[in-house]
């Protein structure tokens, strides 16, 4: 299944005054939640999706656990989770005045797994191999509705597509 794009006119201008377009990939159907991950994974496998959902959630207890106690957790053919402290612009000036008040967020950081092409040198990601685009001619009725934090416009969305 391919990745769908579509067309999406930048809200800022360039030098020259001009707005640029840019393809914006475009969410379709149902947020895929950890129950319906559970019950995916139990269809390829011999476990109960009971026993899939215990694992997914002793998982995330234990990823947090790791990730609370200063330490990068990697999971092989997926990618690599660290907590990463933003600041917002509360620097200081002496390296001694730095103090864990600064700190106005924590964020968790995925890189995914990836691997080099011994021939080109080239970067694979684990996730991404293979990936096809097509250009999306849905209606936007049957796009799943975005959020997240602004700062690309592809955050998945959390709500149900009637038509789905």
């Amino acid at each position: 299944m391919p990745l769908f794009y579509k067309a999406t006119q930048s809200s800022l201008a360039t030098k020259d005054g001009s707005k640029k377009w840019h393809p914006r990939l475009v969410k379709v159907g149902k947020v895929i939640n950890t129950q319906k991950i559970g019950e995916m994974i139990a269809e390829k496998s011999s476990l109960t999706a009971g026993d899939v959902h215990s694992v997914i959630r002793n998982l995330m207890t234990v990823m947090r656990e790791q990730l609370m106690n200063s330490r990068t957790v990697k999971l092989e053919g997926l990618g690599t989770f660290t907590v990463i402290a933003n600041t917002q612009g509360k620097g200081v000036d002496k390296q001694e005045d730095v103090a864990s008040n600064q700190i106005a967020r924590l964020r968790v950081n995925f890189s995914p797994e990836y691997t080099r092409s011994p021939g080109t040198g080239g970067i694979t990601r684990a996730l991404y191999a293979g990936v096809e685009y097509e250009r999306w001619a849905g209606t936007a009725a049957a796009e799943t509705p975005e959020e997240g934090d602004g700062n690309d416009g592809n955050g998945g969305g959390n709500e149900e597509d009637p038509n789905a």
